[in-house]
């Protein structure tokens, strides 16, 4: 009953854009089979669709189809069939296995290529596996699919974007974020947040320059196109897939006990009066706050992680709708994502995302269609300082008699977190949308003409508000709203040459295109409002300055064109070039032109190699291109800026303009990347295993940098194009099927990644000697990493044999550090290392980086944040109707600063004040070598060098259990596909970095492990 009325109501909402897709169907049933007997899971759908039945344990199929359908059967490893239905009611077939797998289609880029004719570096994301892992975001499942695709993290919150970077960074002022093509039109990553997997049809990521260059100015940190599902010729198809799940924190940490921490500031105090017994210490002395010895007497401790984080629940639904005939074809598609936050108070998001994609052909030669698309997010968020918990003292009183929450947990005044959680509010709305409209024409054999227009829209409303009794201040609002649109026409040009001699094979294509971008906002604040209002009643407050509005625009006109040559089916060449014209950049340089060549040659195809039968594919690409990027520069920028000032005279609030302190200049260009990429793509054994191997160098040239100048003009500095980078690389992607037989399937699946960059020169400042000159206030070195941390290494932990012990005439302890260094070279050390602070047994020990004798400013060095290097691997089986996924995901040799390990303001259980993650602290009796004593100081010199922390990880991403039910026992109950799914994400992890999360400090919101129940179903 609850499926057919689910099919009744999808119908209903369809039915406007469905009517005269009819036909007269008929039910055809069948058996596949190969040589050695029936196979399960062929996919048997109609010609021009994706979708369809797959093949039970009997190789049996049953399918409803129009009697003028074509049927398609595919499966791995082997060779496609097509048969028109017709009169037949009864089809088996006989699959053959493949050994040329080639002729799949990949998107490249205003247009497609038989993935056998692609000479640059194209990655096709498999969106079947993607679909396994359970993700609010496209971003997130894109980890560990692709070699030189780092997907990082930026936060565990509900609804947060991952960091997306392709071969790693390039420049060192703008972002290195890569650009979204969705459909073809070019868009940005909150519009690809917002996307769905079961929409998607295919994801490729554009790698080298050769292949980025036909996007030109924006391609420099690489390109991800993403391809939407269309609609299918045949009967209307509806599919649902829905899953719930739970999240649970995971850490790799520990809380100081309430003993362990009253221990701790025994320790700190005793350390710093010199007191060598800790025990010596009262615990009424160490703790000096009545209402911390109050809980240590009654024992009521507080565990602050209990109370603040939470299991939480998530769920995600998708329904979609396809279907159509020879004319019309539509695809629909409703999302609904609701993750609740794991914080106890104040975090969430949902997302509500529809998708429409309808083609129409009018005739042999004229095509229209329209690809839409709606999207409302809402997040809520925490207060911003809800971590703080990690550094709240268990002895700690949380709620008043009558059940509330107190304000302050102890005498000293320190905020209880609850309290403020629940005095705060902060949510953001998004509405989102997207019209694209495209016209084809094909006047003639071998020629298409594309018309594609897009137009984007996305407002944003930001609200914060604090209660009367919010900590600090009374009742205040803020609210935000900001709108971003853009227009998109380009007119594309494709002609497929005809040639007598098929041995010769030539496109071109031709682009011309327009896209203006705009963006507002129009912000106020509060300073008080009467009551708790909130920020819908922002106007019924005292405002604390004037409404900010904002307005910026930029333009960009383009011209492409790219030729793609094959010879004799083995001889590959594209040239492509772009010429893209700016409204960001001077007057003198607002055009930029970026070529690139793609050669490639398929060795296999020779008659030398054409009879060795275990090599079904061998070709060695090499490409060299130039991409640019604007990113680093304001849509104003070159036009030089005027400060807004207001002054009193009297009564009177007078307003004027002056030249702000940088200065324009005319002459700002494009920063330019030009990379060579050489790749080698094989398939042995009739395709059981395939990969791609590649190696790449990149030059990244006219970095804008900003420019002292002579104060004298008025101006401190001027934007110029004076940096310069390097990077090269590694990328290695194989897979292999181990086991492929009637009932079993075993494949298995890698991908390496390692790149390195390298600062050349940041501006044209260079030493006596010529070298480039770093600018470490900025952290840029040259010949070193782009991102790196400024600090000192240390090097243990001092003991007390380190010195010479004596006592002064007040009978205090005196330490001198004993000779580490040789002066003279006679083999004796003769000299102490010369330090600043008081530094005695349990401080912690600096490398003299630069051996001069001295530990100060001059021995810190740059630490690079990259990691060495990037590992997945993943495995599937598929057993009859079972199917079992898993993968492993590693990263090495990734550095991060915890700052819960040093800073006193984020708690430092070094310092002794505060609770924090539990270490091995260095005591009298515990002469520890990985931390220093604790003190009752906040100001400990070189502690932060600990906190850089090795972040390496190895992580079980992903294990998945599926069963998909026999087509013969569902078939009475209308349904051409049931399967039942279990998941488990994050489930194991193994490192040595100390937060909730790998790649995040303890600062950031915890990350989780989800476990899922998930079902998907086929009407």
């Amino acid at each position: 009953m609850k499926n057919s009325r689910l099919k009744l109501i999808v119908s209903a909402m369809f039915l406007l854009i469905m009517v005269g897709i009819h036909a007269q169907n008929v039910r055809v049933t069948g058996v596949v089979s190969d040589a050695q007997g029936s196979l399960i899971g062929v996919n048997v759908h109609v010609k021009g669709g994706t979708t369809g039945v797959i093949t039970d344990t009997n190789g049996k199929y049953s399918i409803e189809v129009p009697v003028s359908a074509t049927l398609v059967f595919s499966y791995i490893g082997y060779v496609e069939q097509e048969l028109k239905v017709g009169n037949k009611r009864v089809i088996n077939v006989t699959l053959t296995e493949d050994s040329e797998l080639l002729d799949e289609v990949v998107v490249v880029g205003y247009g497609y290529q038989r993935k056998s004719d692609v000479a640059t570096s194209v990655a096709s994301v498999k969106t079947d596996e993607m679909k396994s892992f359970p993700a609010g975001n496209v971003g997130d499942m894109l980890r560990g699919r692709v070699a030189g695709v780092n997907v990082t993290s930026a936060s565990g919150r509900p609804g947060s974007a991952p960091e997306i970077t392709i071969r790693g960074n390039r420049s060192i002022s703008a972002q290195n974020t890569p650009l979204y093509v969705i459909d073809g039109s070019v868009s940005d990553g909150e519009e690809f947040s917002t996307l769905s997997a079961e929409s998607i049809e295919s994801i490729e990521i554009l790698k080298d320059a050769a292949s980025q260059a036909i996007y030109g100015a924006r391609a420099s940190d690489g390109v991800i196109l993403v391809t939407t599902k269309r609609g299918a010729q045949g009967k209307m198809e509806v599919n649902y897939n829905g899953y719930v799940g739970i999240q649970s924190l995971w850490r790799n940490f520990d809380f100081y006990s309430p003993e362990e921490y009253v221990m701790l500031r025994r320790e700190a105090m005793a350390n710093d009066k010199g007191i060598i017994d800790a025990r010596e210490m009262s615990i009424s002395e160490a703790l000096s706050d009545d209402v911390m010895k109050e809980v240590w007497a009654n024992g009521q401790f507080v565990d602050w992680e209990d109370l603040m984080l939470k299991n939480a629940l998530y769920q995600n639904h998708d329904i979609t709708v396809r279907g159509g005939n020879d004319k019309l074809r539509v695809s629909a598609g409703l999302n609904y994502f609701d993750q609740d936050g794991m914080v106890t108070t104040g975090s969430g998001y949902q997302k509500v995302a529809f998708r429409l994609n309808v083609d129409y052909k009018v005739n042999k030669w004229i095509n229209f269609g329209v690809n839409t698309s709606y999207a409302l997010t809402k997040s809520e968020r925490e207060d911003g300082n809800f971590t703080e918990f990690i550094t709240r003292t268990p002895l700690a009183k949380v709620y008043e008699e009558d059940g509330t929450y107190t304000k302050y947990i102890n005498s000293a005044n320190d905020v209880n977190p609850l309290y403020r959680a629940q005095n705060y509010n902060r949510e953001i709305k998004n509405n989102s949308y997207r019209v694209n409209l495209f016209l084809e024409l094909k006047p003639f054999k071998g020629f298409n003409y594309r018309l594609n227009t897009s137009f984007y829209n996305r407002q944003q409303e930001d609200g914060e508000a604090k209660k009367t009794d919010y900590p600090g201040g009374g009742a205040t609002a803020k609210l935000a709203n900001n709108e971003k649109r853009s227009y998109l026409i380009e007119n594309i040009f494709t002609y497929d040459v005809p040639f007598r001699d098929k041995n010769h094979k030539l496109v071109l294509t031709a682009v011309q295109s327009v896209d203006h971008t705009q963006s507002k906002e129009l912000g106020y604040s509060t300073a008080s409002l009467p009551v708790d209002m909130g920020w819908d009643f922002i106007a019924n407050g005292e405002f604390s300055g004037k409404p900010v509005r904002t307005f910026s625009e930029n333009n960009l006109v383009s011209f492409m064109g790219r030729a793609s040559y094959t010879l004799m089916d083995k001889y590959i060449m594209n040239i492509a070039v772009r010429r893209d014209g700016s409204s960001r950049f001077g007057k003198n340089n607002k055009w930029g032109t970026f070529p690139s060549i793609a050669l490639a040659w398929r060795i296999n195809q020779e008659e030398f190699l054409r009879n060795v039968s275990w090599i079904d594919n061998l070709k060695l690409r090499l490409s060299y291109g130039i991409v640019g990027n604007q990113n680093g520069i304001g849509n104003y920028t070159t036009l030089g800026l005027a400060n807004e000032y207001r002054y009193e005279f009297g009564d009177n609030m007078y307003m004027g303009y002056l030249p702000g302190k940088e200065l324009s200049n005319p002459n700002l260009k494009w920063e330019q990347s030009r990379t060579t990429n050489v790749g080698v793509d094989f398939a042995f054994f009739k395709n059981r295993l395939s990969g791609t191997i590649e190696y790449y160098q990149t030059r990244t040239t006219d970095l804008l940098v900003k420019r002292e100048i002579n104060s004298v003009l008025g101006y401190e500095n001027m934007l110029d194009n004076l940096g310069e980078t390097k990077s090269h690389g590694v990328d290695i992607n194989i897979s292999g099927d181990v086991i492929r037989t009637k009932d079993l399937t075993w494949s298995l699946g890698a991908n390496f990644s390692h790149y390195a960059n390298e600062i050349v020169k940041i501006d044209d400042q260079v030493d006596e000697n010529g070298k480039p000159l770093s600018q470490p206030g900025n952290k840029w070195f040259v010949g070193e990493p782009i991102n790196v941390y400024y600090n000192y290494v240390p090097d243990g932990i001092y003991q007390y044999e380190d010195f010479d012990i004596k006592r002064n005439p007040y009978n205090e302890l005196e330490y001198t550090l004993k000779p580490t260094i040789d002066t003279d070279g006679d083999g004796i050390a003769d000299k102490a290392l010369s330090r600043e602070d008081d530094v005695k047994p349990g401080s912690v020990k600096i490398k003299d980086i630069n051996g001069d004798g001295k530990i100060n400013a001059d021995d810190r060095t740059p630490i690079s944040k990259d990691p060495d290097f990037t590992l997945s691997l993943n495995t599937s089986l598929k057993w009859k109707g079972f199917d079992f996924y898993m993968d492993w995901y590693g990263v090495s040799g990734r550095k991060i600063q915890n700052a819960y390990l040093n800073e006193s303001n984020s708690g430092g259980s070094l310092q002794g004040k505060l609770n924090g993650i539990k270490v091995n602290y260095w005591t009298p009796f515990n002469p520890s070598n990985e931390f220093p004593r604790p003190s009752h100081n906040t100001n400990v010199p070189y502690h932060g060098a600990l906190a850089i922390q090795d972040a390496s990880y190895i992580r079980l991403r992903t294990l998945q259990l599926g069963y998909t039910f026999p087509t013969e026992w569902i078939k009475h109950i209308s349904l051409s596909r049931l399967r039942v799914y279990a998941t488990a994400t994050n489930l194991l992890t193994f490192t040595d970095f100390k937060s909730y999360s790998p790649e995040l400090t303890p600062g950031a919101y915890p990350e989780s492990r989800q476990y899922v129940f998930g079902i998907n179903v086929s009407f």
